[in-house]
């Protein structure tokens, strides 16, 4: 795909570690066989209480990580301009050298560093995230203003992984207050697992994201796990509480119910079985990228949610976006590549 779209991505830089986890090893090097699945994994820990066990983790690779790079990494795939403002190395790590030459990189710190153990059914992310402490608004802000008149002409901007940038409340408020008014325009949000923040850190930044609707189109992009933790919250915040069991609930249903407590434009939510988005006054759903047997999990959401933004920048509808998201996702998560062509 060729698009004109200019987008901005911020603010999080990872160098991922891929690992899978032994289960019995027969020799040397691949001659072993792994732990499939996270169940699994969680018993073999769970039978060293009160003793000990030896774990060994087989590397696999080491790549581009972070929310914010893989999703610039991959809208700049499929032909977006990005401008990338991250953690990215000073000067920039050898790892992010590796970017698309349509990204520019705009680093502002070291990079955090992610060690992934991937598993058939999900993948356990072990995070080493103190260097991110650094990005605040005072320390990005001659970095924003040096490119200031690129990122604010972006069609689209794309903050993620607030759970873990701890300061990236006051750097939202900042771009709230001046990106300019456009409809025309989308600002996605990607909380990146917000279970480790409190109930009142995750609801006082739904009502900041929010507060982006009146300037352009807001959309909150939630993986399944991430949608039932902020649909507590907001059924927390209610004044009168119904107590639903949201792990019973449709996605659709959920979806629902986030887009209109929030009042944000549109709602995404994807897991390995299905994803769902809601405006308004629509619901969208679509069978999901479910593979039996993985190469790669590490990064599959932020493939999905550039599939689904470019689609949008397309004018595609809902079921369209979805679509085009899902296939892209899929594709990553069986080959751990990018798909050359999704269908129009």
């Amino acid at each position: 795909m060729n698009h004109d779209f200019s987008i901005f991505v911020g603010f999080d830089g990872f160098i991922d570690h891929i690992f899978t986890a032994v289960d019995q090893r027969f020799g040397p090097g691949n001659n072993f066989q792994k732990i499939k699945k996270i169940q699994q994994f969680a018993e073999r820990i769970s039978n060293a209480s009160g003793k000990s066990t030896n774990i060994e983790l087989f590397p696999i690779e080491q790549r581009i990580g972070g929310n914010g790079p893989i999703l610039a990494q991959t809208l700049a795939f499929y032909g977006a301009q990005v401008q990338l403002m991250g953690a990215l190395g000073n000067p920039l790590n050898s790892i992010f050298q590796r970017l698309s030459p349509e990204i520019n990189p705009i680093s502002i710190g070291n990079p955090g560093t992610t060690n992934a153990i991937e598993f058939e059914d999900g993948k356990l992310l072990l995070g080493i995230t103190h260097p991110l402490d650094h990005i605040k608004l005072e320390n990005i802000l001659p970095y924003i203003k040096k490119n200031s008149e690129k990122i604010f002409a972006c069609n689209a901007f794309c903050f993620t992984n607030w759970t873990m940038v701890v300061h990236l409340d006051e750097i939202l408020t900042f771009f709230g207050d001046h990106i300019r008014e456009d409809h025309q325009k989308f600002c996605f949000f990607d909380l990146a697992d917000p279970e480790k923040r409190s109930a009142d850190d995750i609801y006082n930044v739904l009502q900041l994201i929010q507060l982006y609707s009146q300037k352009c189109t807001t959309i909150l992009g939630l993986n399944l796990k991430e949608a039932e933790q902020i649909a507590v919250v907001l059924q927390n915040h209610q004044s009168t509480q119904n107590n639903v069991n949201f792990k019973q609930c449709d996605i659709k249903e959920l979806c629902q119910f986030i887009q209109a407590q929030t009042k944000i434009d549109e709602v995404v939510i994807h897991d390995t079985a299905h994803c769902a988005a809601a405006t308004p006054s629509n619901i969208a759903y679509v069978d999901g990228f479910f593979v039996e047997h993985p190469k790669t999990t590490t990064g599959a959401g932020d493939h999905f949610n550039a599939g689904y933004l470019l689609a949008k920048l397309q004018k595609k509808s809902l079921h369209n976006c979805l679509s085009q998201a899902h296939e892209i996702a899929g594709h990553f998560v069986a080959t751990g590549t990018c798909l050359r062509a999704p269908r129009p």
